[in-house]
């Protein structure tokens, strides 16, 4: 019996990717196999380009992960971070939410009153959401049973309102911590 002595992340399994994204994603571990980084290049959502282009929009991502964890190490749960994008013009709206296990976040930018002058406004956006979890190896004895594979998912959603409007949302990379208590 081989006993673990770092964290040992499974791969990514997908479960809706409405995008495309799941098969690009790049994947980094930590050294010490605390953290696993997924790099993201096309989950974007863009709504623009006048009359005949869409007013609304939606993407997802959605897929899980599971981990092995040393028996000595004492897990809380799990840190999801996601880092984007977003640019926007007063008369839309954007919604970005993301979600591990039963933790999840939003990032709204409601609809502004639009003025003449008002410019299209953008930002980097960071989310964070938290799920807990206990390491299976305190509870019971060898052979434990292996930490269950928890959900993460990211959705974006956008509206305009006129042809002149837009909205662009992107989200570039989510990385997801494994904590630790002391």
């Amino acid at each position: 019996m081989t006993t673990v002595t770092a964290p040992t992340w499974a791969p990514w399994t997908s479960y809706y990717d409405s995008t495309g994204q799941g098969p690009h994603m790049v994947t980094s571990v930590a050294s010490d196999g605390l953290n696993v980084q997924f790099l993201l290049d096309r989950f974007i959502l863009s709504l623009q380009a006048g009359q005949d282009a869409p007013f609304a929009g939606a993407a997802g991502l959605s897929g899980a992960l599971s981990v092995d964890v040393p028996p000595d190490f004492n897990m809380a749960g799990f840190l999801l971070v996601v880092n984007g994008h977003l640019e926007k013009t007063p008369g839309s709206q954007a919604v970005v939410t993301c979600s591990i296990g039963h933790g999840t976040q939003s990032l709204s930018s409601p609809l502004a009153y639009p003025r003449d002058q008002d410019p299209v406004t953008g930002s980097d956006f960071h989310l964070e959401c938290f799920t807990s979890d206990y390491n299976p190896a305190t509870v019971g004895v060898p052979l434990y049973p292996p930490l269950p594979p928890f959900p993460v998912t990211l959705s974006m959603q956008a509206r305009r309102r006129t042809a002149d409007e837009a909205v662009d949302i992107s989200v570039t990379d989510f990385t997801v911590i494994l904590l630790g208590s002391s």
